[in-house]
């Protein structure tokens, strides 16, 4: 009776041995799923942006009438050329961009997207800051919103020339948007 109480206690110790390696490997194995998922999810998220990046370019080729306001004021400066109808345009086309730029924001404060990515989103957002600032296009993230002065204090930021010109430009004009379609604006 001795011996089959010991052989029942080896056989107990062995299957548990065996059920906690077990449980380890499905462990391993689960950690290697996640890893692989995040790729993935990374990945996607990648594709959709460059996707949608491509599309809004598209568009503004096949529109000629926009694509020479956006060469005229934006690539070429020649913002007293504009009237309040194509500021609008533009405006329209900004809060689109800031909504772009502030989703790269939210995936890159969620690990969504990669160092590079965000960093590049946070030049193209200091860039446009004065033309955003003068056509009250406001974010409701301020967390966004420091994101970008701060990085326009880095040592390593240098402002366009372009930004420079619109933001000496911009100082005595009128704004052609009060800000009444969003309460968050800049004053």
């Amino acid at each position: 009776m001795f011996g089959f109480i010991m052989k029942t206690n080896t056989f107990i110790t062995l299957s548990t041995a065996t059920a906690n390696v077990g449980v380890l490997v499905g462990l391993v194995f689960l950690i290697f799923e996640i890893k692989q998922n995040s790729a993935i999810a990374l990945s996607q998220i990648r594709q959709e942006r460059s996707l949608s990046v491509i599309q809004e370019y598209s568009a503004y080729a096949q529109d000629k009438e926009f694509n020479e306001l956006k060469t005229r004021a934006i690539m070429d400066g020649d913002f007293d050329s504009v009237n309040k109808y194509e500021w609008n345009q533009i405006r329209d086309l900004e809060l689109v961009r800031r909504a772009r730029q502030e989703d790269v924001f939210f995936q890159y404060k969620q690990g969504l997207i990669d160092d590079s990515a965000y960093e590049f989103s946070l030049a193209v957002s200091a860039s446009r800051l004065p033309l955003w600032q003068w056509l009250n296009i406001g974010t409701s993230n301020p967390e966004f919103a420091a994101a970008i002065e701060n990085y326009t204090k880095r040592e390593d930021y240098k402002q366009s020339l372009l930004a420079a010109e619109f933001k000496d430009w911009s100082k005595d004009k009128e704004r052609p948007n009060r800000g009444l379609g969003s309460p968050f604006v800049f004053k």
